[in-house]
């Protein structure tokens, strides 16, 4: 997956025909929603965040954790494995 944002990776999802390979990126950006949601939260324990609480700040504090999620994501956590083998076990 390449940082295009949400609607950018569900077409790319979208593109992949092999199944094997969608469950695979499935699982990827699952594993890169999840630490998204966990960074938001660790955020929230932060008094003005890493770039202060005004708009502009809100904006960048979002990106960064879009990008950091996903190359978390990439270099994997174990989440998407266990997911992909969830998944083969329903589909096949």
């Amino acid at each position: 997956m390449n940082n295009d944002g949400f609607i950018g990776s569900v077409i790319q999802l979208r593109e992949i025909r092999d199944p094997q390979k969608q469950v695979r990126a499935v699982a990827k950006e699952f594993e890169a929603l999840f630490i998204n949601e966990l960074l938001k939260e660790m955020d929230k324990t932060l008094s003005d965040g890493f770039f202060g609480k005004s708009f502009s700040g809100s904006v960048y504090q979002s990106l960064f954790e879009m990008s950091l999620s996903r190359l978390i994501a990439e270099r994997g956590t174990g989440l998407s494995d266990m997911l992909v083998r969830a998944l083969k076990k329903e589909i096949y």
